[in-house]
This record gives C-alpha cells, structure tokens and sequence, in this order.
C-alpha cells in the first residue's frame, strides 16, 4: 500500500504506516511489551498517538494545537471566542489546516497522509494562496 493510498481498514494502515515501528508482540507505536490483554498498542497514550496521526479530525486538532494557534507562514492568530469581534469576523478569521502533499479528497477515510509532519495550520489568505499555487504545480 502506498502512503498516499488511503486505508479502509486499521490492519491495512498499520501494516503499511511508516510510524507503525514494532514487531508482533510489541506495541506498534513505541516497540515495548504489550502488556496481558493487549494486542496492538501498550497503552492509551499510544493508541492515541497513531490514530491522532491518521484520522483526519484528530490529526487537524493536534496540528492547531502543535502550532499554538497560530498560522505558520505569516504568525496571524484569529481571535478568541471571548472577544467581542469574534461572531463577526469567524467567517473570514479563521484557521485551517493544509496537507503540505495535497490529501486529494482523502479526508474523511484513514490516511498517513494525515501524518502530522504533512500538515500545516495556515490563516484563510495564507491557506488559499498555498491551495493556488499547489494547482499550478
């Protein structure tokens, strides 16, 4: 499977996913022992780690909150939802994230093009002058 060929099932993904480091009987996000009852992963916490990397809803998030919330090309933070302005201008204020390799429409099935060293969070201008000039590419 390539890594820009979205998976439809976990195994296939973990199988296929160059984060997905340990062997049989490891954990395959840190290579340590799986505990008793435990087949994939030794812990929530790295559970977590891999799927926050595939899943398109929890990669964005962790992505917002990598880069502070902030964009990363020109440092632009939106404002919070305790300001005043704010109901008037999220429309047009806000933050997005953008696959650096174009995700192509693989947003809503399992993908390591979700892999969080793929993803940047960009302010609505940044992110549409990105889009544009990944087309003429």
């Amino acid at each position: 499977m390539d890594r820009n060929e979205p998976a439809y099932r976990s195994g296939q993904l973990i199988a296929a996913c160059r984060l997905a480091t340990g062997a049989a009987g490891e954990c395959r996000w840190c290579g340590a022992a799986l505990p008793a009852r435990r087949k994939t992963w030794c812990s929530e916490r790295c559970s977590d780690g891999f799927w926050n990397n595939h899943w398109w809803t929890l990669a964005r998030r962790v992505a917002k909150k990598r880069d502070k919330y902030r964009c990363t090309r020109c440092g632009h933070k939106p404002l919070g939802r305790s300001d005043p302005r704010y109901r008037k201008r999220r429309a047009t204020d806000r933050l997005e994230v953008n696959h650096i390799v174009a995700a192509g429409g693989a947003h809503r099935v399992l993908s390591c093009l979700h892999h969080l060293d793929n993803l940047e969070t960009l302010c609505l201008e940044c992110h549409r002058e990105r889009t544009a000039a990944q087309r003429l590419v």
